[in-house]
């Protein structure tokens, strides 16, 4: 073999093997996704999106500590596919988040009187 394909291979087998590693830590794909265990799910919301496309936002405390507290999956789903996004935000962000949250569906609201 040539150099090239060995560091290809030692590059694949090490994202491979750390990624594995967080799955075997955390307990699962999700929780290796988030970096952090998931303690449980507080819900989740549908979004108003159209027929094709399926749209959900799940909402998990993590146990990740202050810096991992919550984890936002963002799920898109179709005929013939499926996306999964994990976000994971401390307690501040969360508390931006929700505020934001709250502003724009006041002025949301507002527009509509």
């Amino acid at each position: 073999m040539d150099t090239f394909t060995i560091l290809f291979v030692a590059l694949f087998a090490l994202i491979v093997g750390s990624f594995a590693l967080k799955f075997l830590r955390f307990g699962g794909i999700k929780a290796a996704m988030f970096g952090a265990s998931i303690e449980r799910t507080i819900g989740e919301a549908r979004a108003s999106s159209g027929r094709i496309v399926k749209a959900v936002v799940k909402v998990h405390v993590l146990d990740g500590g202050p810096d991992k507290a919550v984890g936002l999956e963002f799920v898109a789903t179709s005929f013939a596919s499926y996306q999964m996004l994990p976000v994971t935000l401390s307690e501040n962000e969360a508390r931006n988040l929700i505020r934001f949250l709250e502003n724009a569906v006041v002025e949301a609201g507002d527009r509509a009187i």
